[in-house]
């Protein structure tokens, strides 16, 4: 039993020299005197544990020389975690003083009452206080730093988190050995006693050891439960942040929280702070200034600090390169590569959700800018429009003289295009208000055929020789709910788009009907049709199909857009059916007035005053017509 506790012994005092010797390599690698101090505090605690145990085996015979030599590199090693501590939670001054005054006056102490290493002699009260006062001196110098670990570690990132209590938790375990070897008398020197100690120091050492070097296995698992909500900070963050400024600041609260620093800004290409939280302008401004020029992350140390605690990283934005800066505070501790790493790749989605916001916030001025100048381009245009009407309607009545033939031939022309533009400039007025959130619809009652006829009126002058309008509607009214205007311009685009995109003449239908409580109209023409692949780009605003045979036709691409918002403002839609160089049908419907009979049963209408160009249609059924010239 004595045998295997002996090697038991011997495995965990190697074991905390092996850590001694890890935090050593870290330490030099990286050169940090944070590093450096906890470095020093486990290399001396590993040594402390092997010298203690070759003393052991010798049988104490050298006890003087190894006996001091343990003490020294045991109360080194409980100050060396006090400036541990002290590297990144600041002691005061008087503190820091004390607690070395405390350490060697128990060493020394200790040392001039010579405290036996062994139990083979019985210690004087001398010794035993001396004894005392070592352990609760290393106590104090440990079990502070402890407590400001554990307190530190809250509402840090999971990792650092971890770390910070890793190791309090492997101290602890020290303590906890220490106080009952030195006050538990005889029954600290019992086998269970020293198997349950060594048991408790199996379990110091991991903890130890991950505190500075976790694998990376042991860090994805820490920050599993705080992985999911940094990948919904991140879809908001990138897809749902209104502008820079607030992206910024909701950027700045993660990039604080994963790598648990105290103060953050993020620059923006020209110099503009964007958000700036727990540090001053001037700083930010200074640690932006050593951005990388070849676009890596730098672990810089900020003016009158003992370590590296800022990382500055690029963002490298489409209109140059900005940055963000972080930097660590007195609760922080020491950045590595971890937390270079996970600030690298959030700087990455930062990069790309500016950059989105960018060309949103230029899409929205563009779009601002566009609804003002329709805005004011429509009112501009209606008080000329109008005063050309007048006197072309003057110049058609004779009361500026007869005309002749050429000349009333012209007017009529000069009154299609006054009436393309007239009806341009309702599209556009209509369209400003839309986007302004502007569009009051005044609703009544309305007949859907009338509405039909209406406008089949409107847009006759438009149609060429070889273009016949007919209108087809049921025998009863088609009765909606709805604003007489608005539906009257929905049923004159789709009307004026078919004659537009017929430029052979032919055949253009309105059919009105009634089905399923929704009334339905379509506009059919036999023109150049479009390609599925264009389909749904023909109700983007200001989207034109381009058409060989339709080239040299004006328009906006206004019209689908305006008809399809407006009909949906009815509560309505328009869909389109249509194949090239077969024609196209626009299906225009509405629900129907609550007390609106539906009739299935078409009865011949009353032809309507037409024009030289409009052909009406009643259906008395499907296949008889009647037309009037």
């Amino acid at each position: 039993m004595s045998g295997a506790l002996q090697i038991v012994q011997a495995v965990v005092s190697l074991s905390f020299l092996a850590l001694g010797v890890s935090t050593v390599v870290d330490w030099l690698r990286h050169r940090e005197p944070s590093r450096g101090y906890l470095a020093l505090a486990l290399a001396t605690l590993g040594l402390t544990s092997v010298v203690s145990q070759v003393n052991a085996l010798i049988g104490y015979r050298l006890d003087v020389p190894i006996g001091d030599l343990t003490l020294v590199l045991f109360m080194t090693s409980g100050y060396a975690l006090l400036l541990f501590r002290d590297s990144f939670i600041p002691l005061s001054r008087r503190l820091r003083i004390g607690a070395l005054v405390l350490t060697v006056a128990a060493t020394a102490f200790a040392l001039a009452v010579m405290v036996p290493s062994g139990q083979t002699r019985q210690p004087s009260p001398m010794q035993s206080a001396a004894t005392i006062a070592l352990v609760l001196v290393w106590s104090a110098c440990v079990v502070e730093p402890i407590v400001r670990f554990w307190a530190a570690s809250r509402h840090r990132p999971a990792v650092q988190r971890a770390r910070l209590r890793a190791l309090g938790g492997g101290y602890a375990a020290i303590v906890l050995i220490l106080l009952v070897a030195g006050f538990g008398g005889s029954a600290a020197t019992g086998p269970t006693v020293q198997w349950l100690f060594e048991v408790v120091a199996i379990i110091a050492l991991p903890l130890l050891y991950v505190s500075f070097a976790a694998p990376k296995w042991l860090r994805r698992l820490w920050r599993q439960r705080e992985e999911e909500q940094f990948r919904d900070a991140v879809y908001d963050l990138v897809l749902f942040s209104p502008d820079r400024p607030t992206l910024a600041m909701r950027a700045a609260e993660w990039g604080l929280r994963l790598v648990g620093a105290d103060g953050i800004a993020i620059v923006d290409a020209g110099g503009e702070i964007l958000a700036l939280q727990g540090m001053a302008a001037e700083a930010a401004h200074r640690l932006t200034g050593q951005v990388d020029p070849k676009a890596q992350p730098r672990l810089l140390a900020t003016p009158g600090s003992r370590r590296k605690d800022a990382i500055v990283l690029p963002l490298p934005l489409d209109n140059g390169t900005g940055a963000m800066v972080v930097v660590s505070g007195p609760y922080t501790p020491f950045f590595g590569t971890d937390e270079l790493g996970r600030l690298r790749g959030y700087a990455a989605n930062i990069t790309a959700a500016l950059d989105r916001t960018r060309v949103t916030e230029r899409l929205a001025a563009l779009e601002k800018t566009k609804s003002q100048f329709l805005n004011l381009a429509s009112h501009e245009l209606r008080s000329p429009l109008g005063v050309i009407n007048g006197y072309l309607s003057m110049l058609e009545q004779g009361a500026l003289g007869q005309l002749e033939e050429s000349a009333v031939r012209a007017v009529e022309v000069l009154k299609a295009k006054t009436l393309e533009l007239n009806l341009l400039v309702a599209q556009m007025l209509d369209a400003a208000r839309l986007e302004d959130g502007r569009l009051a619809l005044k609703r009544d009652e309305l007949d859907v055929r009338q509405l039909a006829g209406h406008a089949m009126q409107v847009v006759a002058p438009l149609a060429m020789p070889d273009h016949a309008l007919t209108l087809e509607t049921p025998p009863s009214p088609v009765t909606v709910f709805g604003d007489a205007d608005r539906i009257s311009t929905i049923i004159s685009n789709l009307l004026e788009n078919a004659i537009k995109y017929s430029p052979n003449g032919g055949k253009v239908q309105c059919i009105v009907s009634v089905a399923d409580h929704v009334a339905t109209l379509r506009v059919v023409d036999h023109g150049v049709g479009i390609a599925r692949e264009d389909l749904p780009r023909l109700f983007n605003r200001f989207e034109r199909i381009e058409h060989p045979d339709t080239s040299h036709v004006n328009g906006t691409g206004l019209g689908l857009y305006l008809s399809r918002e407006l009909a949906r403002q009815h509560g309505g839609d328009i869909s389109l059916e249509s194949r090239p160089e077969s024609g196209s049908t626009f299906t225009l419907t509405l629900p129907l007035a609550p007390a609106t009979p539906v009739v299935t049963e078409p009865v011949i209408s009353e032809p309507q005053a037409a024009s030289p160009h409009l052909h009406v249609v009643a259906e008395a059924d499907s296949d008889s017509e009647s037309r009037l010239a």
